[in-house]
């Protein structure tokens, strides 16, 4: 079995887009899980060929545009021509698409021999020819990929994951655009073994594969819980900005001892009053390292339409215990950073951070 994949995006590197194609059949190799294939590249094409191959995996391979299981034939009319009359389904009308020649040829043996009609414009099959490598690959259709460039060439990143549709978006996204995607998780628990029994190991477990994350952190939500018991109820608003704030903090300490570039949050502009313009600048503030925000333009339905369709919906509906919820349900919108950062000094947030920081769990992935 023989299986042509094409990019799209990679296609227009110019002197280093050798990176990105081996990139591209690292990640196919570990999606399709078979040692045994033989993957070789020419004429900014890609042909897999082994025994038994699973094609599912590829339509999950980020920098695939789309790839077709293909007949492989000698590059001559002859050859060509049998090999795609094998294809042609009949009483449809078909189109060819290959060099003009070619495509007359080739059009005028299977209009004779199956007794079809020629249609270029709307045709019902369309019978393809490319070359490769001195041979020809002929397919009726092709099957679409994600797009996108291969995870691990544009970076690694630390993304923090809820467990809700806007963090899974949020890293698919990302990875789509060729970072590496680990996860950062703030639990309620007082170890790990309730989270490793939840939802968001369910939600990794899939993530992981179109990703392709090799790590998760975990960390206790619990210090700053206690500390911020003894705030005045007048300060609770400001609350859940402390709380944000804190979390991109541990995130930054990671990424410095890990070496992430970036991070990464599921936030959306004025979604929920934690995502105001003026709270999400006093959360920036918090770090000095760049925060992404792939979905900050982006309706909520159009999130929950991209969870479901990487097929994570139902594990992102289950019962979870999420930290902001404990948190004060009347935030305020506008942050008060002089206040916040009063309110910091009291609870000595530099101290929380480090204990967190301290006791966080890294999970191979």
């Amino acid at each position: 079995m023989d299986i042509l994949v094409r990019y799209a995006e990679i296609g227009l590197k110019g002197g280093n887009r050798g990176i990105f194609e081996n990139q591209l059949i690292k990640n196919i190799k570990i999606a399709l899980k078979n040692p045994s294939l033989q993957i070789i590249k020419a004429q900014k094409q890609i042909v897999i060929s082994g025994e038994n191959i699973n094609i599912e995996p590829l339509k999950t391979v980020f920098g695939i545009a789309w790839f077709a299981p293909v007949t492989v034939v000698g590059n001559n009319q002859s050859a060509i021509a049998a090999a795609a009359l094998k294809l042609v389904k009949p009483g449809l009308s078909f189109a060819v698409r290959a060099h003009h020649d070619l495509e007359v040829a080739l059009g005028d043996i299977i209009r004779i021999k199956k007794k079809i009609k020629v249609d270029l414009s709307n045709p019902q099959q369309t019978i393809y020819i490319t070359e490769f490598n001195n041979q020809a690959l002929i397919f009726n259709q092709k099957i679409p990929g994600p797009g996108g460039l291969p995870v691990d060439t544009s970076g690694k990143v630390l993304c923090l994951l809820s467990g809700g549709f806007d963090s899974i978006a949020a890293a698919y996204l990302l990875a789509k655009r060729g970072a590496q995607v680990d996860f950062l998780h703030f639990h309620v628990f007082p170890d790990k073994k309730k989270v490793l029994a939840s939802k968001i190991m369910a939600i990794i477990k899939k993530l992981k594969f179109l990703t392709l994350s090799q790590k998760l952190y975990l960390a206790s939500y619990l210090p700053f819980q206690m500390k911020v018991l003894d705030l005045d109820r007048r300060d609770e608003k400001q609350e859940l900005v402390i709380y944000r704030r804190l979390m991109v903090s541990v995130a930054a300490a990671l990424a410095e001892k890990y070496h992430y570039q970036a991070l990464v949050l599921g936030d959306s502009l004025g979604q929920v009053a934690s995502q105001t313009l003026e709270n999400i600048c006093a959360v920036d503030q918090a770090v000095s390292i760049p925060i992404f925000r792939p979905l900050i333009g982006m309706d909520k339905k159009d999130i929950i339409n991209l969870v479901r369709q990487i097929g994570l919906e139902n594990e992102t509906n289950q019962p979870y215990k999420d930290c902001c919820s404990l948190i004060s349900t009347h935030p305020a919108t506008r942050a008060d950073l002089a206040k916040i950062q009063i309110l910091e000094k009291k609870i000595k947030i530099d101290n929380i951070t480090k204990e967190i920081v301290k006791n966080v769990t890294v999970i191979s992935l």
